[in-house]
């Protein structure tokens, strides 16, 4: 069963399922309630009850700014982690890879940096994210592209296969070793046979 379809039937609210994708996705970034309203496509009365619901269990944080009401997502909260990964699987990139018939059943792995997931500061060094599998890094870069605009970002990234990042583990690859330390989340993938690579 697809995440989406998923989400969608964990989520019967379809309001609160689009504000979680949304404020989780790029979870620094601040939204008044006309943007959600937009993104959303759904009516203001039913956004704003969401966003107070999602207020209440201490989802979102909120804040009035030049006589505007922000929400965000809130990074304490101790699902944050299991959201971001969530959005991130049904938005973007993580939702193109996954559902594209031309990579669907090519990609092993989509793993983010934690930085990247969350748009952090990163060094220019950094790895934001990795792709194991036989993909075509043509179609690939066509959707880091998108991803790029939608982040508003430069996105570094590698693209392997299972036995070249087998290899790479076996030889300690600097790049490699600094990724996995800063904790990546998976976003296409298990977490538990990344470990066995």
């Amino acid at each position: 069963m697809k995440t989406e379809t998923i989400l969608s039937r964990l989520f019967i609210s379809s309001t609160r399922r689009k504000l979680i994708q949304i404020l989780f996705y790029t979870p620094n970034d601040l939204f008044y309630v006309r943007q959600l309203v937009r993104s959303t496509g759904e009516e203001i009365n039913s956004v704003r009850r969401e966003l107070k619901n999602l207020k209440e269990v201490g989802l979102i944080k909120s804040e009035a700014r030049a006589n505007r009401l922000y929400y965000w997502a809130n990074q304490k909260s101790p699902v944050f982690p299991q959201l971001l990964v969530l959005a991130n699987k049904t938005l973007g990139l993580g939702l193109l890879l996954s559902s594209s018939r031309h990579t669907q059943a090519k990609v092993r792995f989509l793993l983010y940096s934690y930085n990247f997931a969350t748009n952090a500061p990163r060094r220019a060094d950094e790895i934001d994210l990795i792709i194991v599998g036989q993909v075509s890094p043509q179609k690939v870069e066509k959707y880091i592209k998108q991803e790029e605009k939608t982040r508003a970002c430069e996105i570094n990234y590698m693209i392997m296969t299972k036995k070249e990042l087998i290899l790479r583990k076996a030889k300690r690859d600097p790049f490699l070793v600094d990724f996995f330390l800063n904790s990546p989340l998976v976003i296409i993938g298990s977490p538990k046979y990344i470990s066995s690579v």
